[in-house]
């Protein structure tokens, strides 16, 4: 089966912690530990800083060929 699956829309190209947190079903002691060995991607606002989903779904698709695959 060869078919390609478009990535859903982002409700954002930026996510708080928090909020990457819940939508990924993770503790925030898990995302904040990520964030700090660099496996997620981040962009620093002002002095926050958030996951930035734009390159995360890059990484995601350049990771896995842009496509989808079945068993």
């Amino acid at each position: 089966m060869n078919e390609q699956l478009d990535p859903p829309p982002l409700k954002s190209p930026v996510s708080t912690q928090e909020q990457f947190a819940i939508d990924a079903g993770l503790t925030l002691p898990t995302v904040r530990g990520q964030v700090e060995r660099g496996h997620l991607p981040t962009i620093k606002l002002g002095r926050y800083r958030f996951i930035n989903m734009m390159k995360l779904a890059q990484r995601c698709l350049k990771d896995d060929g842009g496509k989808a695959k079945h068993k």
